[in-house]
């Protein structure tokens, strides 16, 4: 496909983006919203071995992954953006920036029911991409090879001696985090906003840029997502399945040969257990890099399937991918109002096989939502906010049958 013939949207994209959310939602839900490690609270529910497996599935699997994925979509939204209005002689970068901004918007106003929010995160670095836009791809390949290796975390480590800018503020048995946990359970919605507004500027900062290094990986993965775009790639994945193939199995291998070597390192921890050391910081960098193999592993796993049959059920994923912004924000508080104690109050009462069904079932009933309102739309309601406060303009939100559009109407969509 040429380089002008370049669509604006790409079903197979939108679906992995439904796909990407389909793990973050059951991520959510397994981890009950806590956002935080999980202390030992005599009101939990105990755990029987069925949990103990999903809970090991879950670590495997989902956690890290699904997030990573979302952030290579990121990336190659910004890229797509950005190529589209070179195309119409435009530089779309100011145009990027308060994008950026108003979701930055959305992603406070999250932050202060669930600090889990990712969003803030994705604005804080994705306003450095126009600065990485025009480099070429070889200095994207080698930042993001630098980066997903944990040079970040290494660097961090190296300088300051510390887990974080904020020692002992992810050990599960910290006052803070037992503090926090306990306010979900038992506080009202105030006393979680008082608790999640300064964890914006500190703990989240912690987690992202300290020894867990997740915002290091996130700038990784945005610059491949610009690469997978500006080479073309993702225009043309169907010639590319014997790579994805490739891709498929070596992600296997080398997943699972870095997991067992983390855990290695992790089994042979010197006691007492601190983070604060260049064995934590070794295993979990090794735990890190297999992260990523699982989560190139489900990527081209995803696309193998979606490619081996375009009309299949896979396709359903997409409407949900294109209502991204709005179907993660109503998880987040669905899924809150069910477990804090402003609402239900029901956090730690239910087994892991419990939330997995729950999750299962309510993924289902977003996905067919989207699929109904998409039919009746033409963008999702945060989506269609998003786009009117991008270009300070109202497009049309409720579809309208073709023979009904008058041209100036049918410029509008």
């Amino acid at each position: 496909m040429s380089h002008e013939t370049h669509p604006d949207r790409l079903d197979i994209v939108d679906a992995l983006r439904g796909f990407a959310l389909t793990g973050i939602v059951i991520a959510h839900i397994l981890e009950q919203y806590l956002a935080s490690p999980r202390p030992k609270l005599d009101w939990w529910a105990p755990a029987p071995p069925l949990d103990s497996i999903i809970d090991l599935l879950d670590f495997m699997l989902i956690v890290g992954k699904f997030y990573s994925i979302f952030a290579l979509l990121f990336g190659m939204s910004f890229a797509i953006m950005m190529g589209n209005a070179a195309r119409k002689g435009h530089n779309f970068s100011g145009r990027f920036l308060w994008r950026l901004t108003i979701l930055l918007g959305f992603g406070l106003i999250h932050s202060l029911i669930y600090r889990g929010d990712i969003l803030g995160v994705y604005v804080l670095i994705g306003f450095f991409l126009p600065l990485f836009y025009g480099l070429p791809n070889r200095w994207l390949w080698a930042m993001s090879a630098i980066l997903f290796l944990g040079a970040g975390r290494i660097l961090f480590f190296a300088i300051t001696g510390q887990e974080g800018f904020i020692t002992g503020a992810n050990a599960e048995d910290s006052p803070a985090v037992i503090h926090y946990v306990n306010t979900l359970k038992f506080g009202s919605f105030w006393d979680v906003v008082k608790l999640n507004v300064p964890y914006i500027y500190t703990g989240k900062l912690d987690y992202q840029f300290g020894i867990f290094g997740r915002g290091y990986f996130t700038l990784a993965y945005f610059l491949v997502g610009m690469w997978l775009v500006r080479s073309g790639i993702v225009y043309r994945l169907p010639e590319y399945k014997s790579t994805l193939k490739k891709v498929f199995w070596w992600s296997l291998g080398t997943g699972l040969v870095m997991i067992a070597v983390s855990m290695a390192g992790f089994a042979t921890m010197p006691k007492p257990f601190t983070m604060s050391s260049w064995h934590f910081v070794l295993a979990y960098n090794f735990a890190a890099i297999g992260n990523i193999a699982i989560t190139a592993l489900l990527i081209s796993g995803f696309l193998l399937l979606y490619l081996r049959k375009p009309q299949s059920r896979l396709r359903k994923l997409a409407p949900y991918g294109r209502m991204a912004l709005t179907n993660y924000i109503v998880q987040s508080i669905i899924g809150t109002a069910i477990l804090y104690g402003w609402g239900f109050g029901l956090l730690g009462e239910f087994h892991q096989w419990q939330l997995l069904i729950a999750g299962i079932g309510f993924i289902a009933l977003q996905v067919a939502l989207s699929q109904w309102w998409l039919k009746h739309f033409n963008y999702g309601p945060l989506e269609w906010l998003w786009r009117c406060a991008t270009w300070f303009s109202v497009f049309r939100l409720k579809r309208v049958a073709p023979r009904e559009l008058q041209p100036a109407q049918a410029a509008d969509r």
